[in-house]
């Protein structure tokens, strides 16, 4: 598939199906390049969640601080602002852009380490387009679950496979994902099934999961970012190896799209 074929054949999200961001711009659903998706997955993850004026909501891996603002602006909750490789003054220019410094709170800090919250503080924790890079096992969610209130609310959204790889996969993984870069062992050996990261919390035994499946739009997501890409000059060659990841199939194998997990601390 060529560039002219992707510009054809590829979708963008259907606009009307996201009334808390029908007024943004392109640029704007994209801003700061939070991943596929973009703040349409957050205006999907907002809508699961009851969210409330005054609400201490941490929003964790939250790179430059787009889905902070969101979230905020939205919903006038207290947003903290968490991640571990954006230094808090970028957040903090940022949040005073949009005049939301008396609402969000940046800080630059690794969550797997000591977290400086008091226990039961948050109300709800959002956690978008990182979970996979820090959150693959038990110990990490028995670390973080102290600072959720008991019935508050956790969501995560993001990149995914549909469902695990098996064995022989694994062992001959195609090269559209193997490609000889780190690319599997920095980002796709640690996306996950969206039953994977729901039997992990359960595991927990501290988790009502509501919900953990994949998005009507997760394929879409994918599409629409490398159109975005595109539209903004964006590598032609980097975009092709992303057309092949994305597009490939083959019987029983997993293909790449979106999920969201939203749960409740017992």
């Amino acid at each position: 598939m060529d560039i002219d074929q992707v510009k054809k054949v590829f979708r963008t999200p259907d606009i009307s199906k996201y009334p808390e961001i029908n007024e943004y711009s392109r640029n704007m659903i994209y801003e700061e390049k939070m991943g596929p998706g973009g703040l349409y997955l957050a205006a999907l993850m907002a809508r699961k969640l009851n969210l409330k004026p005054g609400m201490k909501v941490l929003d964790l891996g939250c790179g430059k601080g787009a889905t902070s603002v969101f979230l905020a602006k939205n919903y006038n909750v207290r947003v903290f602002s968490v991640d571990l490789w954006i230094d808090s003054t970028i957040l903090y220019n940022k949040i005073i852009q949009h005049g939301l410094d008396e609402k969000v709170i940046p800080l630059n800090l690794d969550i797997t380490s000591k977290i400086p919250f008091a226990k039961n503080y948050f109300d709800v924790i959002f956690c978008m387009d990182s979970i996979h890079y820090y959150g693959g096992n038990i110990d990490f969610w028995e670390h973080l679950l102290p600072y959720l209130k008991n019935d508050g609310q956790f969501c995560i959204g993001s990149p995914c496979f549909s469902n695990e790889f098996s064995e022989e996969i694994l062992n001959n993984l195609p090269f559209v994902y193997d490609d000889g870069t780190n690319l599997w062992p920095e980002e796709f050996s640690k996306y996950h099934s969206p039953h994977w990261w729901k039997e992990l919390l359960e595991k927990t035994e501290k988790f009502r999961i509501i919900e953990s499946s994949e998005l009507e739009d997760g394929i879409i997501f994918w599409e629409d970012d490398i159109l975005h890409n595109l539209e903004n000059n964006g590598d032609i060659k980097t975009a092709l190896t992303d057309v092949a990841q994305i597009t490939f199939r083959q019987n029983e194998i997993p293909y790449l799209t979106h999920f969201i997990l939203w749960a409740i601390k017992k």
